[in-house]
């Protein structure tokens, strides 16, 4: 039974939607972009937007920008762990409603990611779900990036502007998986290039 199903029956949501993966060229770049989404999300018919991030160093990021974003509807920074019970009933959630999901960046394992979706799916409301990279995020930089770089400069990619491409999110599941395939386990760490470190070693290219 899944979260919600505990909490609310076992209803579906009206809509559920998950954009293509954002790419951005750098990590300063994808931060800024995160924070526009926020102010324009917030002009629509959201009722809370959530800030997602598997590892404290994202989150941290996430809680700095939230003070320098001023909006009108909710807004919280969470780990991708606490989406909880206890989160979920402090937001009165009905159908009629809709709710952001902005998360900082993908798990190097898919499970955790789809985790995520599990939960937006279950939410008994209307669900926006993002994800935001960039090129210096490790599964990137690491597992995909000279080949995701690649594509992304024959679509035309510049700084200051995201990329969405089902071909490079494809890319990107296609690394997880990899990383899957060969990690020793999911271990706790601050970061995830530490995770990389501890969980599968031997997968990290210099």
């Amino acid at each position: 039974m899944g979260l919600f199903d505990f909490l609310f029956g076992n209803r579906r949501p009206i809509s559920f939607q998950v954009v293509p993966d954002r790419i951005w060229m750098t990590s300063e770049a994808k931060f800024v972009g995160i924070a526009k989404e926020i102010r324009e999300r917030s002009q629509s018919n959201t009722a809370a937007i959530l800030l997602v991030a598997h590892f404290p160093d994202v989150l941290a990021r996430l809680n700095t920008l939230m003070e320098d974003v001023a909006i009108d509807v909710p807004l919280q920074a969470v780990p991708a762990d606490n989406l909880s019970t206890d989160l979920a009933s402090t937001m009165d959630l009905n159908e009629s409603l809709t709710v952001d999901l902005i998360i900082g960046e993908r798990h190097p394992l898919p499970k955790i990611d789809e985790q995520l979706v599990q939960f937006a799916e279950e939410l008994p409301c209307r669900c926006r779900l993002a994800y935001h990279m960039s090129l210096e995020d490790p599964v990137m930089r690491v597992f995909a990036g000279e080949w995701v770089q690649g594509m992304l400069g024959q679509l035309g990619m510049t700084e200051h502007e995201s990329i969405e491409s089902k071909l490079v999110s494809r890319r990107i599941r296609q690394a997880q998986q990899q990383i899957a395939d060969h990690s020793f386990g999911n271990s706790q760490a601050e970061s995830a290039m530490k995770w990389l470190e501890e969980n599968c070693p031997e997968l990290i290219r210099e």
